[in-house]
């Protein structure tokens, strides 16, 4: 009995042609040679691989009907979602296969990134631990933790906001530039998990976000003056990279409270930076200056004025305004 039906139009890798392989394996005892013959002859155009992959690998064909779909509240931009997109501008990525993915070595980061993952598309995300042998460049590598979720229809959803991911083409979507100073906070987060350093130096400290992509990282810089007035400089290193560099204290203590980092190594540095600024401006001054500035500070002067008559550095003044 020959299982093909000549009046019905099969669509190659569908659910209907897989049933069609199937059945020829049951009926006919053929191999994945054998079937592609039997389906050449026909007219249908499948691979053996992909037979043989049905036969022997348990594989299936992509089907929109039996693919989980994804939730209505999906298309709506919230924070865990726009996280996502921030990291896909830094370390996540999509792939051939509809694969959505990050390899990282904070589990803390893979964690919050396969949660948003699972949050936003009510799907279950894979995440793997790799080890990592040593060889002659690091001796006792970190271990990688793999996220990883395969799915058409949230590649689709994910690039109604940009049409590429990748590194020298991305730029932050119109619809958070335009969104909620939140919104924007979380994909400046995802960003900055990505492609940020914290630098905690006796004398100052640092936060660098760096890019192959200077457009993008210009679209952050506005981002950070615009919704949060954080103070950065933008620079174009030789080997192309673009580097953004936020050390004033008021901007790091901004970007602590409205933004800050989900990997705790990271948010640790940011805060002994933090710390020590306060310790130098605590220790130096005695407590007649300390009510002095606050009391010219209740009269309306600005924090740099007030430093500059009472010859003290400005970032001591944001400390005492906490303490006052």
């Amino acid at each position: 009995m020959n299982p093909i039906n000549k009046n019905k139009r099969y669509t190659l890798n569908s659910l209907e042609t897989y049933n069609l392989v199937m059945n020829l394996r049951k009926e006919s005892g053929l191999g994945a040679d054998k079937i592609k013959e039997c389906l050449d002859r026909k007219g249908i155009i499948l691979s053996a691989g992909t037979i043989g992959g049905w036969l022997y690998g348990n594989k299936k064909p992509f089907d929109q009907r039996i693919i989980k779909q994804i939730p209505a509240s999906s298309k709506e931009l919230t924070k865990e979602k726009v996280y996502i997109l921030g990291t896909l501008c830094g370390d996540g990525y999509i792939s051939t296969g509809y694969r959505i993915g990050l390899g990282v070595s904070d589990k803390d980061f893979a964690d919050y990134f396969q949660y948003c993952l699972e949050k936003v598309y009510d799907v279950k995300c894979s995440l793997k631990k790799r080890i990592i042998k040593p060889n002659k460049f690091c001796k006792n590598p970190k271990p990688r933790y793999i996220v990883m979720q395969v799915s058409k229809l949230i590649v689709a959803d994910l690039n109604r906001y940009s049409k590429t991911f990748r590194t020298k083409d991305w730029r932050v979507p119109k619809q958070i530039i335009e969104a909620p100073k939140e919104i924007q906070s979380y994909f400046i987060c995802g960003f900055s998990d990505s492609e940020g350093s914290v630098r905690a130096r006796k004398r100052n400290t640092e936060i660098i976000l760096c890019s192959g992509n200077a457009d993008g990282l210009r679209d952050i810089k506005c981002m950070l003056s615009n919704a949060f007035g954080i103070k950065s400089s933008f620079s174009i290193r030789k080997n192309g990279v673009s580097i953004l560099t936020t050390s004033d204290y008021p901007s790091l203590l901004k970007f602590k409270e409205k933004i800050n980092f989900i990997i705790q190594r990271k948010k640790k540095i940011l805060e002994q930076g933090l710390d020590n600024y306060k310790r130098k401006g605590l220790k130096k001054h005695s407590i007649e200056t300390k009510h002095k500035a606050m009391g010219l500070l209740k009269q309306g002067m600005k924090h740099r004025e007030i430093a500059k008559l009472l010859d003290i550095n400005h970032t001591s003044i944001y400390d005492w305004e906490k303490l006052f």
